[in-house]
């Protein structure tokens, strides 16, 4: 290729570049695909890991709680006391902390291999 045929395909690529940033600069981006697959990598991976937690606890909170109301005669309520404070006390928290140690440690993998 001779030197103006260079020079107008270049000229050619860099409008085309500064048309594209210009117009793309006021759209908004759309990752339709790319959010659905971190949904599902954030959510249903950590799945696995927020219920073993959740079972481990609710055996060791049975464990600690069952002594105490069978004192006062009361253990047969030791399901549903393990059921209230897991679903409205530590059900929560746990799960916070799972996914964000599971899911930061991951993010920050991705980014330190970048």
């Amino acid at each position: 290729m001779n030197f103006a045929t260079r020079s107008l395909l270049e000229l050619q690529e860099t409008t085309l570049l500064a048309t594209r940033a210009f117009f793309g600069a006021f759209k908004k981006p759309r990752y339709v695909a790319q959010t659905i697959t971190q949904m599902d990598a954030i959510g249903v991976g950590s799945l696995t890991i927020i219920i073993l937690t959740g079972f481990f606890t609710g055996g060791v909170l049975t464990v600690q709680t069952f002594p105490t109301l069978k004192a006062y005669g009361a253990q047969s309520q030791t399901g549903y006391l393990v059921a209230v404070s897991l679903v409205r006390e530590l059900g929560p928290v746990l799960c916070a902390l799972m996914v964000t140690g599971r899911v930061g440690s991951a993010i920050s993998a991705e980014l330190g291999s970048m």
